[in-house]
């Protein structure tokens, strides 16, 4: 399994997908069996999610944003990920 892995890990930096990293700490990987058969590399976020720290921002009042939106011409969205806190 290790080779497979290290092999996998070698075309992900040779794609661009990911770049070496010289940090102090590291996250683990668990390789997934797909229904084809072929093995997915996916990353065990469990210990960074224990020290993260939910830290949500209150969401406006929508007749606010409209109000604040009215007679514009041009918009654009955002999307916004759940979940995403501090470290501490």
């Amino acid at each position: 399994m290790r080779e497979e892995i290290d092999k996998e890990i070698d075309l992900m930096l040779a794609s661009g997908i990911i770049k070496p990293s010289t940090a102090p700490n590291d996250t683990p990987i668990v390789v997934v069996k797909q229904p084809d058969g072929s093995n997915r590399i996916c990353v065990d976020y469990w210990k960074l999610n224990k020290v993260t720290v939910y830290d949500p921002e209150p969401m406006p009042q929508m007749e606010e944003i409209f109000a604040e939106l009215a007679g514009s011409k041009f918009f654009r969205s955002l999307i916004f990920a759940r979940g995403i806190g501090r470290l501490e």
